[in-house]
């Protein structure tokens, strides 16, 4: 009894992170400073990331829950936050702020607009896997030329 519980811990830790490999390393490498990603390093950010996208999707959980509410909302997300100090450090500055003229807990809030600016210094993650306008243009089919017309 006992080994089949260390096997199953041992295949949960070993089992591979949920990420798509290719795009984690994309994103390290948008830093300046980093050439080389590791299978090892990659390993470990992809399964920090994962762990730590699990703590505050729970936390977050448990502030609708306390709040009777069934969907999890950005002022459900900023209350978790603030609620861990070793999150808040560094995540509350780059959580957008809820909105002045609706109340968080209202069923019929408005959706916060999806273009709303970030805080200076910091970028969407949506914008990582933009293509680039080079990139558009480069895949761009050629134009064909339009045949002359014989007078």
């Amino acid at each position: 009894m006992v080994m089949v519980m260390a096997e199953e811990e041992e295949n949960a830790l070993s089992s591979e992170p949920e990420f798509p490999k290719s795009r984690v390393k994309k994103i390290m490498t948008l830093d300046k400073d980093v050439k080389r990603v590791s299978s090892e390093a990659l390993f470990l950010v992809s399964r920090s990331t994962e762990l730590f996208l699990q703590l505050l999707a729970e936390k977050s959980a448990e502030v609708a829950i306390e709040k009777k509410r069934k969907t999890v909302k950005l002022e459900h997300i900023r209350i978790a936050v603030k609620r861990n100090r070793h999150v808040s450090d560094f995540l509350l500055d780059s959580l957008p702020l809820p909105s002045e003229g609706t109340k968080s807990d209202n069923p019929a809030a408005v959706v916060v607009d999806k273009g709303k600016s970030v805080p200076v210094g910091t970028r969407r993650i949506d914008h990582i896997f933009r293509k680039s306008e080079a990139q558009v243009e480069a895949e761009a089919p050629e134009p064909v030329p339009e045949p002359m017309e014989e007078s």
